[in-house]
């Protein structure tokens, strides 16, 4: 559940991401989406959904403040902030799981007109 809310805090700092701001909000926008990224990447790995867990490896890569991946230019961060948001905002919301369906007996239907008087 921790996870969920997490998601979402971290699409609200990537919104806020899009202004203009001191370079510190960033060095923190990275510890905030890192860790939301391990969290997202923890859960998916117990409910055995990888792709999507591999989707977050390289978000958390690409924000981590340890060796920080710079794009120089605010354009391009913007999209990059702008979908990750959007990818964070989609874990956050449920989604429908497949279900395994078991195979059931045909059952043999019976009407009133098929008995034999």
């Amino acid at each position: 559940m921790i996870t969920k809310y997490s998601s979402l805090l971290c699409a609200c700092f990537l919104i806020i991401a899009l202004f203009y701001l001191p370079a510190s909000y960033y060095m923190f926008l990275r510890i905030i989406v890192a860790l939301g990224a391990i969290l997202i990447i923890i859960r998916s790995s117990i409910q055995k959904e990888y792709a999507w867990g591999a989707v977050f490896v390289i978000i958390g890569i690409l924000f981590n403040p340890f060796i920080p991946i710079y794009l120089y230019q605010k354009n391009k961060w913007i999209w990059v902030d702008l979908f990750v948001a959007f990818l964070f905002l989609f874990d956050f919301y449920p989604r429908k799981r497949k279900e395994k369906v078991a195979h059931k007996k045909p059952t043999i239907r019976t009407y009133d007109r098929d008995r034999i008087y």
